[in-house]
C-alpha cells in the first residue's frame, strides 16, 4: 500500500538507505538473436522475480516497461501484475514505464490503471506531455496521493532531436517542456527538496542534462540510457543536483541478460553482480562530479 509521503521523500529515503541511484528496468525481450528473451526453464514471472531479487540489494526501484507484458497477453499482464507485487514484497519503489499521455476520461483511466490501487498500479509513471496540460491533469491529482510522475522531456533515442530539438521559438522544445516541468512540480515539492513531478532525460545527451538541471532544479530526473545504450557513468550522472542527488539512473538489458556474457552463471547471479557494479560505477562518478 503506497502511503500518504510524497513519492520523491520516499525516494531520496531509499537511495540514502541502499546508497544508490540505480534502477533495474524490467525489459523482458520478445525475442534476440540467442532466442526468445526467456532463459530456458524458466517462464516469464519466474526470470522476472529472479532477476528483480537478485538485484534488489543494489537498486531503489523497478521500472517494468509495460509494452514487453502487453506483447504477450494475458499471461504477460498476470505476470507483470505479479513482479510489481513481488517487488513491493521487497521494498522496493515501483515505476511503471508506460508512456501515456491522452485527453479527458481517457488519461483519467491511464492515471487510473498504472497509479491507483489495481493490479498494474505504480509508485510512478513514465508520462508523454504531446497532448498538453490537460493530459497530464490527472495523473498530477494522482501527485497528490503519494504517486511520482517523470514526463518525457529529452529522450534517449537517436531520433529525439527530430521534435524536441526544434526551436519554440528562441530555445529547443524541450527546454519548453522542461520549465512546464517545473511549474507542474513546484507545488508538490517534499521535505527532501524534491519534487514528485519529474522529468524523463536521457543519459545519451549529457550537455542537454546539465541545462536541463538549470531548468528544473527541484524535479527528480529518470535518466535511460545507461549501459546498453552506450552512455557512461559520468554521461548519467550529469542531471545531478551538486548535493548528488536528484537523479535515478535506469538499466535494463545490461542487467537482465549479464548472464548471456557469463556462461556457466544463472541469471540471477549475474544480475547481481552486474546490479551492484553499476550502483558502485554511479556512486564513483557522482564523487568524481562533486
Amino acid at each position: 500500500m503506497i502511503g500518504a509521503m510524497e513519492f520523491a521523500d520516499r525516494l531520496v529515503e531509499a537511495s540514502r538507505a541502499k546508497d544508490s541511484i540505480a534502477v533495474l528496468g524490467v525489459d523482458p525481450q520478445l525475442g534476440a538473436e540467442r532466442g526468445s528473451g526467456i532463459p530456458n526453464g524458466y517462464d516469464l514471472t519466474r526470470f522476472c522475480c529472479e532477476i528483480v531479487e537478485a538485484c534488489a540489494r543494489s537498486i531503489v526501484a523497478i521500472k517494468p516497461q509495460f509494452a514487453f507484458f502487453e506483447a504477450r497477453g494475458l499471461d504477460g499482464m498476470r505476470s507483470l501484475s505479479e513482479v510489481i507485487r513481488f517487488a513491493r514484497g521487497l521494498g522496493l519503489l515501483t515505476i511503471a514505464d508506460a508512456k501515456r499521455g491522452d485527453i479527458g476520461s481517457t488519461s483519467a483511466a491511464y492515471a487510473e490503471a498504472t497509479l491507483g490501487a489495481g493490479d498494474f498500479g505504480c509508485d510512478a509513471v513514465t508520462v508523454n506531455p504531446y497532448l498538453g496540460s490537460d493530459a497530464l491533469a490527472p495523473f498530477i491529482a494522482k501527485v497528490r496521493e503519494g504517486r511520482g510522475l517523470f514526463v518525457l522531456v529529452k529522450t534517449s533515442n537517436p531520433s529525439s532531436g527530430e521534435f524536441q530539438d526544434l526551436l519554440a521559438p528562441d530555445a529547443p522544445l524541450w527546454e519548453a517542456v522542461a520549465q512546464r516541468v517545473r511549474g507542474w512540480g513546484d507545488d508538490y515539492i517534499g521535505k527532501s527538496g524534491l519534487s514528485s513531478v519529474g522529468a524523463v532525460l536521457g543519459a545519451t545527451y549529457p550537455v542537454q542534462a546539465r541545462r536541463a538541471r538549470e531548468l528544473m532544479p527541484q524535479s527528480v530526473i529518470l535518466v535511460p540510457g545507461y549501459g546498453a545504450q552506450g552512455a557512461s557513468a559520468q554521461d548519467a550522472v550529469a542531471s545531478a543536483r551538486a548535493d548528488g542527488t536528484g537523479i535515478i539512473v535506469n538499466a535494463s538489458r545490461s542487467l537482465m541478460y549479464a548472464y548471456l556474457k557469463e556462461p556457466g552463471a544463472t541469471p540471477g547471479e549475474a544480475a547481481a553482480r552486474a546490479a551492484e557494479a553499476m550502483r558502485l560505477e554511479l556512486n564513483r562518478a557522482l564523487r568524481a562530479k562533486s
